[in-house]
């Protein structure tokens, strides 16, 4: 007995849902703005529209409790206007939950009008379409309902009232605004076209690869750099590039802070670091005393940028730049010989040496994608350079002497970095 209970209690729910879920049907939900205390204008093709003007009030209050205090009356002036009315019968007739909200719009510049002089009321618009109630949201926001669907029509009017209040006032009410906070808001930007920040600043922190290649260029160009191997610490083919010696392919480190003026023009300040091995030839025996034998690059970069920002959506900026810009490189040296080797050889003391510091150019672009307008991340690819201030073939007559290296250096790189952002406007 209990369990046929059970089934029975089980049914009748199931037959309920259903039958709530058929009762109405919700077209689409913009999600409106609900004013505390709000002014509901009640819009009707009907002689006698489904739901009553009071009743409908205490609807709402028994739906949301802090709707406050509302008003509702019918929408008399619209009733009585043939423009108004005519819109009436065309929308009620073309209401369809397959409709998207602009294929409804109002384009009779009059009734346009009307929209746009409601201020912070709403209207409501319900009409009869066979045993269906029609229902549509209005505000002075568009000229297009923002939330609309259809309730089952029944002789009981404070039923349908509790549906309406039911489907579309359950958001939370918001403090209804003065004139001066309404005229404020009138004045003030579109969230996708906000005022241009005076003053822009960014931090970040990144990682990225180079190499001598630069894509979409002949491999002819760089064989000579890639394949090449250093003999005797210091005979390569030619010593005009540091690719001659080192690994030219490598991960780096970045360090950049930067700045914009009117997301237009600005200065980047960058820091790179990178550890290269020198590309010794393994068939030379004179290797057999050295254990390894690097360099870390350290390069000091400043550019001047040129951006332009684009909101896609309030929450993401996209920010695309190029830059161009000169650097400071500099080559530390690493190097040590085997535990077992107590006198060098010739050779290792007579090895390359880099210039105090080299000199460069670099030009490329990339792009900041800001999320919640404060956290980046930075996408960035160019080509750098760098070069001694005078070149002078290495002499014949000057082979106990170190060689210096490196007259002319061209890589390409590519980095992503994690970015911070504060604006001053």
């Amino acid at each position: 007995m209990r369990q046929r209970l059970s089934i029975l209690i089980f049914a009748v729910t199931v037959i309920a849902l259903s039958a709530n879920a058929l009762a109405h049907d919700k077209f689409f939900n913009e999600h409106p703005t609900l004013w505390k205390d709000a002014d509901i204008l009640i819009w009707s093709l009907d002689k006698e529209p489904v739901i009553d003007p009071k009743e409908f009030c205490l609807s709402l209050k028994r739906n949301n409790s802090g709707i406050g205090e509302p008003k509702c009356r019918l929408q008399g002036e619209w009733m009585r206007d043939s423009v108004a009315m005519r819109y009436a019968a065309w929308l009620n007739a073309n209401m369809d939950p397959a409709l998207k909200p602009e294929y409804l719009r109002a384009r009779h510049p009059a009734m346009q009008a009307k929209f746009q002089a409601l201020e912070d009321q709403i209207v409501l618009f319900v009409a009869k379409n066979g045993n269906m109630v029609n229902v549509a949201w209005f505000d002075e926001t568009a000229s297009e309902p923002k939330a609309a669907g259809s309730i089952l029509l029944s002789p009981d009017r404070v039923s349908m009232g509790d549906e309406i209040a039911n489907m579309f006032f359950d958001a939370k009410p918001k403090r209804r605004l003065s004139k001066d906070e309404r005229k404020k808001m009138q004045t003030e930007p579109d969230e996708y076209f906000q005022e241009v920040p005076i003053f822009k600043m960014w931090a970040g922190i990144g990682m990225g690869y180079s190499q001598a290649q630069v894509p979409l260029t002949p491999d002819n160009w760089y064989s000579s750099h890639v394949n090449s191997q250093v003999r005797n610490y210091r005979v390569t083919k030619d010593s005009l590039s540091l690719w001659n010696f080192l690994d030219d392919s490598d991960p780096y480190f970045t360090l950049y802070l930067g700045a914009t003026w009117y997301d237009f023009i600005g200065l980047e300040l960058t820091y790179h670091y990178a550890k290269h091995h020198v590309k010794t030839d393994p068939a030379d025996t004179v290797y057999q005393e050295l254990d390894y034998w690097d360099f870390h690059q350290h390069e000091i970069g400043l550019s001047a940028m040129f951006s332009r920002n684009y909101r896609p959506a309030s929450w993401v900026d996209i920010t695309p730049f190029l830059f161009v810009g000169f650097q400071y490189s500099f080559f530390v040296e690493s190097i040590e010989l085997n535990d077992d080797v107590k006198t060098p050889s010739k050779a290792y003391k007579a090895r390359i040496k880099f210039e105090d510091a080299y000199k460069g150019a670099l030009v490329g672009f990339g792009s900041h994608f800001i999320f919640l307008k404060h956290y980046g991340i930075g996408l960035r690819t160019g080509i750098s350079s760098r070069g001694r201030n005078t070149y002078v073939d290495p002499s014949p007559d000057a082979a106990a002497e170190s060689t210096i290296i490196g007259g002319s250096t061209i890589d390409w790189f590519i980095g992503a970095g994690l970015e911070y952002h504060l604006y001053l406007f």
